[in-house]
């Protein structure tokens, strides 16, 4: 016995994934150790993901009559989606205001939030936050573009798929810890503006 006890204080920490119940060592995929208070999980655990879907082109106009649409990231802005020129009176996909944005199609990774419902086309997906602050998960996704470059696949248009979307590792930290992270980004954000 004390042969196991002695492995077990050599062993390093471990993590395991819970997979159609089977236990799966994702050790190898966690790119850094979080503080105790944290958890690693996935993306589509704690989101809802949609994937754009394109209307049908003759339903797509600048005629205010409609859904607003988006196919890409024409109307991005540093952060907040601005308002699309284009409509659509057959609506795919439609996103709730508090969603991010991300483009899935080249080019890929760049990230928006809309304030609005809008309709998504397929160079779009939309990561709808359930049990977390919709400006944590941006910034996640915004430190992780070069990454979701990497991950692109295709030849005349690279993109990622849902799945590489929804499986994106997320380290959770617990609500306040959330605030508290924000104010500290808000705040060097402003700081670099003025310094600018």
């Amino acid at each position: 016995m004390p042969h196991k006890l002695e492995l077990f204080f050599s062993t390093s920490l471990r993590y395991y994934e819970q997979i159609d119940g089977k236990a799966a060592d994702i050790t190898s995929e966690i790119p850094f150790d979080l503080p105790k208070s944290w958890t690693w999980t996935r993306l589509g655990v704690l989101t809802i993901l949609t994937m754009g879907q394109s209307p049908d082109g003759s339903s797509v106009s600048e005629c205010a009559n409609g859904v607003e649409f988006h196919q890409g990231k024409l109307f991005f802005s540093n952060k907040i989606l601005n308002k699309s020129a284009q409509y659509t009176s057959e609506p795919t996909r439609i996103v709730p205001a508090g969603s991010v944005l991300v483009c899935v199609r080249a080019p890929v990774g760049t990230v928006n939030i809309t304030h609005r419902s809008i309709c998504i086309g397929r160079g779009l997906a939309a990561v709808t936050p359930v049990i977390l602050n919709t400006e944590f998960i941006y910034n996640w996704l915004e430190s992780l573009k070069k990454y979701l470059i990497e991950q692109a696949t295709g030849s005349t248009f690279v993109s990622v798929s849902a799945d590489q979307v929804r499986n994106l590792l997320f380290p959770l930290p617990p609500k306040k810890e959330q605030e508290h992270i924000l104010k500290i980004i808000s705040s060097t954000i402003s700081m670099l503006a003025r310094i600018e």
